[in-house]
Formats: structure tokens, sequence, C-alpha cells
């Protein structure tokens, strides 16, 4: 949840005390899977991990500079260790995974990536950072996975450059974050990108930033990130069952963080009032399935900063372990924390196999 605002002062304190335990941590080699794993059954994947490029933090820095919009977090400490954890593609980052057990990363360039720029910039930019991932991916094969950064701004280039992403460079999926210039991936426009992701069969991971200004409230300063991400990029996955995007393209796979931006924890209630409004109202065009239903065949969710037992639960029991994957947040949570937290669940062997590497490594080909 790499965000557009930054980290509260609970965050930031456990941010800076795990950052410098984990960079004081150097284990004997970190080419190939921690030892840790040859004791287990199952690798520990991690699916929802930030990086950035000084390319990108430059660029952001500049627009910030000029339209006085949010940055990085205003603390000079915070700044700089959450800048100097999520640019680091080696050993730094590897000591930290290796310290909280966790075996692979999948990768994702932070938000809002490149989706605040000029367009031709956005291009670049996201040509650069998939370059960047990928070349680390090459030199720590064993330790990272990634997904693909395009600029949604020019959709036939985002295309072109996600079939590069995958086909040449070899990364694992696509990272969009959310809406861009005030546009969810319902629209019209934004089909190239959704034909190229069905066409290659690679999930698109759909991760929060700040909601539109038509939501307007859900920005509030201590609940934006906690409340108002999830409440954004919900929305956007509703819109695309209601805009048929999932008949049109029954076999888009879309990955949702945050326990499922708490989608699963109303799909009743979603499922009975669209039945309700179509039947009573007229008010709703008519889908081919209900609304969890769509949800249980296209989505995919994963922990990322809700590692927690009851809300697990909870969302395995409705939409079944094959579709959760665990994911640690990374920058801005603490993975050693939530690879704790749910190695002490009482989730059977085979279940935490698939939680932390079967579902993950089938979804995003990960060998």
């Amino acid at each position: 949840m790499t965000g557009e605002r930054g980290m509260s002062t609970m965050s930031k304190r456990g941010f800076l005390a795990g950052t410098a335990a984990a960079l004081a941590v150097r284990s004997a080699s970190h080419a190939t899977t921690p030892d840790s794993a040859r004791k287990r059954s199952y690798r520990r994947i991690a699916t929802e991990e930030g990086f950035t490029i000084p390319e990108v933090d430059a660029a952001a820095a500049a627009a910030n500079r000029a339209t006085g919009g949010a940055g990085m977090p205003n603390n000079p400490a915070v700044r700089e260790a959450f800048r100097n954890a999520a640019a680091d593609l080696g050993e730094g980052r590897i000591a930290a995974m290796d310290a909280a057990g966790l075996d692979i990363a999948l990768l994702s360039l932070g938000s809002p990536g490149v989706q605040n720029f000029p367009v031709e910039q956005a291009r670049e930019l996201a040509q650069l950072a998939n370059d960047r991932v990928a070349a680390a991916v090459r030199a720590h094969p064993a330790r990272f996975a990634a997904l693909a950064t395009v600029a949604p701004q020019d959709p036939e280039a985002a295309a072109r450059e996600l079939e590069r992403a995958i086909g040449t460079l070899g990364l694992n999926g696509l990272l969009i974050n959310s809406h861009t210039a005030g546009e969810t991936l319902d629209a019209p426009r934004f089909t190239p990108i959704l034909d190229a992701l069905q066409a290659l069969d690679v999930p698109l991971y759909i991760h929060p930033r700040d909601p539109l200004p038509s939501m307007r409230g859900l920005d509030l300063p201590g609940f934006n990130v906690g409340w108002g991400y999830g409440v954004e990029v919900g929305t956007h996955v509703l819109r695309l069952i209601a805009g048929g995007v999932f008949d049109r393209f029954p076999k888009l796979k879309i990955v949702i963080g945050h326990m499922g931006e708490m989608l699963p924890f109303y799909l009743d209630r979603i499922d009975n009032r669209y039945l309700w409004e179509w039947n009573f109202r007229g008010a709703t065009p008519p889908l081919k399935l209900r609304p969890s239903d769509y949800f249980r065949r296209n989505i995919w969710v994963t922990t990322s900063g809700v590692n927690y037992w009851h809300p697990l639960r909870y969302t395995i029991d409705r939409v079944g372990i094959d579709r959760v994957l665990f994911a640690a947040d990374y920058p801005y949570e603490d993975m050693a924390r939530d690879v704790r937290a749910i190695e002490r669940t009482p989730l059977s062997i085979s279940e935490k196999r698939k939680l932390f590497d079967i579902n993950a490594s089938r979804l995003f080909r990960i060998a």
C-alpha cells in the first residue's frame, strides 16, 4: 500500500524500527531461497511488495512542488527510510526478507506509479521501471518476481508495453493504481489494456490510491488509507462488474489487496440489492451472473495490510482458500509480524501452503 499521502505516526514508528532491525541482518547467501524454507513444505511468497526508482521519485517530487500536492511523509527520517527501503532491489531488501522468513517478493511500483505524469513522461518512466525491476529479478531469480507498470493515460501504448514486459522481460502480470485522470477501467477507452490482459492470460492487480474528488469524505485525516483506499478500490471493482466488463472479458483475472477491499463482507448485500434494482426498478443493466459469481470467478484477494485471523477466516469462507494469497505490503507494513500472524492462525498446513505458495505460484506463474 505505497500511498500518496504517507503513513500514520504509529506505522512510522513501526516502519522505522522494522527497517532498522531488518537492515542489520545479513544472511550468508541471498541468491537462493533461505534455509528456513527447506524446513517447511511450502515457500512464503508475498504479493504486494512496493519498490521505486530514483527517476520516478524525482518526477513525483517535481510534480508535487509545482502543484502543491501531497507527496512523501513530512518527517525527514521516515521519508529517507521509506525511499531507501523501496529503492533497494538487492541485498538490503533480501536481508529484510530473510529476517522475516519471506522467500519471494512480488514487486510492484509504488502508488500512484506513473499515473499522475504527462503521457510521454509516464510512458518513458513505465518502461524504465519495468527494465529496472526486470534486471533485479534476473539478478535474484529465486527471491524476486515482478508486476509490470504501464501508463494507462495512453491505453494503446500501455497494451504494447504490457506485451513487452510479459513477452520480452518475463514479468508476471500488471499493476494499475486504480483510477487514471479520474477514470476507472470500465471506461471504453481502456479496452486495449483489458484486451491485452486477457490475450496474455496474466493478472491485473488493482492497487489503491487517493480517492477520486467525487468521493469526497473518504480522504478524512487518519482514515484515508484505512478506509478510503478500500472503498475506492472496492467501488472500482463494482464498476467493472456493473459495467459488464467480465461478460466481455470472461477470462480476465483481477487481484485486489487488503482482504478484498471489504467486498467479501458485502457480497450477499450486493447481490440482494442488485437483483432488487434489476427486477423491481429496472435501473440496472442485466448481467449474465450475480455480482458475487463474478467475484468468485474473476477476483483473487490478498491479505496485504489485513493479516488478522477473523477477517481472513471469513474471507476464506466466502471466496475459498484457492482465491486468497499472502501479501505483506512492504515497506509500509512489517513483514515479520505479518508472517508470524498467519503462521499462528489455526489454518491447516495444506491451507497455509495454498495461502503462502501455491495460489501465488499458479496465478502469477512464479517458478
